[in-house]
């Protein structure tokens, strides 16, 4: 059966508190937000810049739109499935628009350290087992959800996918990982904020060096019950 299911688990954003500077791959564009990402499901942090305006916001919002969705097609009739579901499905899908969109960059940044990916007053680096630094620059070049939106047949069967062309469901994204850089976290607070600068190359899917960032920040706290 066909349904729209939960975000892969990225990262949030708020506030208009940081910049992200890039060479050498198309600009990244003003961080518009950023958040220090509590996921309360897993018990996860993870901090994020992106151009995308109160992210956090949006994905509280998208964490309920989910769990309603989730409930509504619980006990649906199959056969019904493209009706009943269509309303909860929109919801979940015009939320994930607004955060996935044609033009959306993100920069994810997840710390580790003794198995723990809170961050402290540290300085993490790129290849440092002991303490750890993860990252991803992501530039959407098309949103995955915008087929769901405009496609979505409700006098179709579950079996043709609710009138949607699953090849239309590409996010049709470039990505880049951090390499041999560090980030300093100056400034931790607990359930408050993290400020922060980071250093780093990136590489391409294939591991060739394509670029270096930049970034300043001051990433606020975001809980999320995904």
């Amino acid at each position: 059966m066909f349904r729209l299911t939960r975000l892969f688990p990225l990262f949030a954003l708020v506030g208009c508190a940081g910049s992200v500077q890039v060479e050498d791959i198309d600009p990244f564009g003003a961080a518009a937000s950023a958040v220090w990402f509590h996921w309360d499901d897993s018990d996860y942090d993870s901090l994020l810049l992106t151009n995308v305006m109160g992210a956090c916001g949006k994905w509280q919002a998208y964490a309920e739109a989910s769990k309603e969705l989730d409930d509504a097609v619980e006990d649906m009739d199959e056969n019904d499935y493209c009706e009943d579901a269509k309303e909860p499905s929109l919801a979940v899908a015009r939320i994930a628009n607004d955060l996935f969109h044609e033009g959306t960059h993100m920069l994810a940044l997840t710390v580790y350290e003794d198995g723990s990916t809170e961050p402290e007053e540290e300085t993490y680096e790129v290849g440092d087992p002991r303490q750890a630094l993860g990252g991803t620059v992501t530039y959407y070049g098309a949103s995955p959800y915008a087929a769901i939106l405009a496609d979505w047949d409700e006098d179709e069967d579950w079996e043709d996918n609710c009138g949607i062309d699953t090849d239309d469901l590409d996010a049709d994204i470039d990505s880049w990982s951090l390499s041999d850089g560090e980030l300093e976290l100056l400034s931790v607070k607990d359930e408050g904020a993290a400020a922060g600068a980071l250093e780093a190359e990136l590489v391409d899917e294939d591991g060739d060096r394509d670029g270096d960032i930049s970034a300043r920040f001051t990433a606020t706290w975001c809980e999320v019950d995904l």
